[in-house]
């Protein structure tokens, strides 16, 4: 059985290999949006979604998952990848068109909801959630010093002022797509997710972040006008409590850009206003990260969760977080450790039993890559695999992998006890073999070790080099005032274990819980069942070299972890 300590690292890598499994190398690795299940076996299909949002999505997570993984491998494929993703951008207006060839796709449709419905979208056109995804990806490899991106950049946010109205302090786009020739449907949609207005402005994600890396004034400008009119306008009520799409209808990656804005800016309205979104979101979803798609909807997308949704929740509690305006670092590590890990797609034989005939190029597609419609207890429910969860849950891991360490002012703040390795600390995180987390130094500076919210700090052992030392808690931090390169600081406490009751969408769920982990989940799924770490854990305590080993390693090569300090890509 392989030993890995980091698990994060780990599912980064999987998801690498999913996004290039993905290209399709013979059309300048145009990427495949769509594995369609109602063909037996699935067939991998080309996509309204794959020109410039599967494409952007990629783009930034092979960056993303380059800084976590350190690979250095197929750096020809990814090449000709964002060769295809400029080659989307009009060199005149900057904006991102889908080309007007959707008749010729197999699964050329309107709506992401409606993929088998034949609905073509012919005729070349802007469409403004595509937009998000290729912006995202050239403001991550500006940030990484590509400054190719800048004019690119400058570009389309003046491409998309162009086709905005602006009234007062704010910004507003009158359609979901924009072309030379406007259709009335474009104005007054009834499908979702493109009926939210949300859907319109998904790419405030990207676009807050630009204005507040380059401080670009014309970005700033349209950005901060932009999150105006959504905030009263959109689909979010005053207190928050909105009932949408999560990911797809926009509402939380417009959160985002109002979060990021409000903090970058110091707008205390826009930050106050992600705080209630944030609230709404994290009462309407238990604690473990099942987020609904279709939160305070009806049917099939109330009961599904969908990983782009949890990129997004991480992303905005991150903000919060990192801003001091709110403490939701446990949110964060249990969705992490919980709803994020299993949605995505680890167990190669569960794949090839529940597709039989599968073709190993399509499998490849599949593993590593992460569910847009899951159950509390399974996957596979959906008519097919959409790509963009790929894009989404690695940049979820990345924000959480991130997130995790901050060192800065001479002090390492350790938030969540998640491996990893930065040029001042190396961290092990023990969490569900035993309540302990261990931070030996690399460079001489004060370490502060947060602890879960379940433990007691009456009960908390702390340890230098092996002897125990008392040391103040402050703010939940275990702090160690100064270590020097090579020394070890550790916490442990008790590890609780308990089951908790959930009900969601009718049906009633158990999960065992071992601190911030569930071991379990009942009833067991059924074509792909999540949550079976219970027997993989009785079987690791019986090996006394397992204590940081991840749940799917058995299945998946460890990967060598870099020592590199990466940017705050959010």
């Amino acid at each position: 059985m392989m030993i890995t300590q980091h698990w994060l690292t780990d599912a980064a890598s999987r998801a690498m290999d999913a996004i290039l499994a993905r290209l399709d190398l013979e059309r300048g690795a145009r990427p495949y949006f769509w594995v369609d299940y109602q063909t037996q076996p699935p067939q991998a299909q080309h996509s309204y979604w794959d020109t410039c949002d599967i494409a952007g999505r990629f783009v930034d997570g092979l960056a993303l998952a380059r800084l976590m993984t350190g690979r250095q491998d197929a750096l020809a494929a990814e090449a000709m990848l964002r060769h295809f993703l400029w080659a989307q951008q009009d060199a005149s207006d900057g904006l991102f068109y889908n080309p007007d060839d959707e008749k010729s796709e197999t699964n050329a449709e309107m709506s992401k909801y409606i993929p088998a419905a034949g609905v073509l979208t012919s005729g070349r056109h802007v469409d403004l959630f595509c937009q998000r995804a290729p912006l995202l990806a050239m403001t991550t490899l500006l940030q990484l010093g590509d400054d190719t991106m800048r004019p690119r950049l400058e570009k389309m946010v003046r491409g998309l002022a162009a086709i905005a109205l602006h009234h007062g302090d704010e910004w507003r786009f009158p359609a979901y797509r924009w072309a030379q020739t406007m259709k009335p449907e474009w104005s007054a949609p009834v499908n979702v997710p493109e009926k939210w207005i949300g859907y319109r402005y998904a790419l405030l994600t990207a676009l807050a972040r630009y204005a507040e890396v380059s401080r670009d004034p014309a970005a700033i400008d349209l950005a901060l006008g932009l999150a105006r009119h959504y905030m009263r306008h959109g689909d979010v009520p005053p207190d928050g409590h909105y009932r949408a799409n999560t990911h797809s209808g926009g509402v939380l990656p417009v959160t985002v850009g109002i979060a990021r804005l409000g903090i970058a800016f110091e707008q205390a309205d826009m930050v106050a206003w992600a705080h209630n979104v944030y609230k709404w979101t994290r009462a309407n979803m238990p604690e473990f990260g099942f987020l609904p798609d279709g939160l305070g909807m009806d049917g099939f997308w109330a009961g599904t969760c969908e990983t782009c949704a949890l990129a997004d929740f991480v992303h905005l509690a991150v903000l919060l977080s990192e801003a001091g305006g709110g403490d939701y670092w446990d949110d964060i590590e249990k969705v992490t450790r919980n709803q994020l890990l299993e949605n995505q797609y680890c167990d190669r034989d569960a794949i090839r039993s529940t597709f039989p005939g599968i073709a190993d190029d399509v499998l490849a597609m599949l593993h590593g890559g992460f569910e847009c419609a899951a159950h509390p207890n399974e996957l596979f429910i959906y008519v097919g695999a959409e790509g963009c969860c790929i894009g989404g849950g690695m940049r979820a891991l990345y924000l959480a992998w991130r997130a995790a360490i901050d060192t800065r002012d001479g002090e390492t703040r350790v938030r969540y006890g998640i491996s990893r390795t930065t040029a001042a600390v190396e961290v092990v995180g023990h969490e569900p073999w035993a309540g302990r987390i261990d931070v030996t130094a690399r460079q001489s500076n004060r370490v502060a070790i947060r602890l879960p919210s379940y433990v007691n700090t009456a009960h908390v052992a702390a340890t230098l080099d092996g002897q125990m030392v008392d040391l103040p808690i402050i703010d939940r931090y275990a702090v160690f005032d100064s270590l020097t390169p090579g020394q070890t600081a550790s916490v442990q406490y008790p590890l609780p274990a308990e089951s908790r009751h959930y009900h969601v969408a009718g049906n009633a769920y158990e999960a065992e819980w071992l601190g911030h982990t569930v071991m379990a989940m009942h009833p067991d799924g059924g074509r792909y069942p999540i949550y079976q770490r219970g027997d993989w854990l009785k079987a690791c305590l019986h090996n006394e070299d397992t204590e940081a080993m991840s749940p799917s390693a058995a299945k998946s090569p460890s990967t060598a972890q870099p020592v590199v300090d990466t940017p705050m890509l959010w």
